[in-house]
């Protein structure tokens, strides 16, 4: 038995226990670009395409901001103490990073966030992750998975007005639903089970 033999095997065995691919998960994948992944993966890639590609570059603002306030959240960050110790993370680093919008990084400045680009953002969260998994996380959510976005792009003038302020100053904490295999995103075809859960909030009737 060959090796393509051993390998078409194995690759058929895999596929058999994969979930099947929802509506849900193509239309995610098939939306945006590619890179030169694309290349990559394709087995015979063209390294002109990469070499021709131009190189990202940080303006004096965001050097500026990875200089003094990633740096400056970066020593505050202490992973031993936050996962086996307190189990929480410091309210200090939390509270320096809402003041300085490292929340917002994605929103426009005349709406109060950093508005930098793709490549700042990425930078950032990849100092940050060098020094803490978890603050990386809790900053690179709501910049890419919560509703910021959403609004930028689809929102009303008064929603913007209404919501991004708060986004990036971290008043206000954004969330998003991962949901069943037949409503939403459909994470690897999980179902999900809800709970109708009754209550008042300012003095009216709301459920969850």
């Amino acid at each position: 038995m060959n090796t393509t033999a051993i390998s078409n095997f194995i690759l058929n065995k895999i596929r058999m226990s994969l979930p099947t691919m929802s509506d849900t998960e193509r239309t995610a994948l098939d939306a945006g670009t590619v890179w030169w992944d694309k290349e990559l993966l394709s087995g015979n890639p063209d390294w002109d395409v990469l070499l021709n590609t131009p190189r990202p570059n940080l303006n004096k603002k965001e050097q500026d901001f990875i200089d003094n306030e990633v740096n400056t959240l970066c020593s505050m960050a202490n992973e031993w103490v936050t996962n086996h110790e307190e189990k929480a993370y410091p309210k200090l680093a939390w509270d320096f990073a809402r003041k300085n919008r490292f929340l917002g990084m994605i929103i426009p400045e005349k709406f109060g966030g950093l508005e930098f680009s793709a490549y700042a953002q990425s930078e950032i969260l990849a100092k940050i992750s060098s020094r803490s998994s978890v603050l990386s996380a809790m900053i690179m959510v709501p910049n890419s998975l919560g509703p910021g976005e959403l609004l930028i792009h689809y929102g009303t003038d008064e929603q913007r007005k209404q919501y991004l302020p708060g986004l990036a100053s971290g008043k206000e904490i954004p969330a998003f639903a991962l949901t069943s295999p037949w409503a939403g995103s459909d994470a690897s075809s999980i179902p999900d089970i809800g709970i109708i859960c009754k209550g008042e909030w300012k003095g009216k009737d709301v459920s969850g």
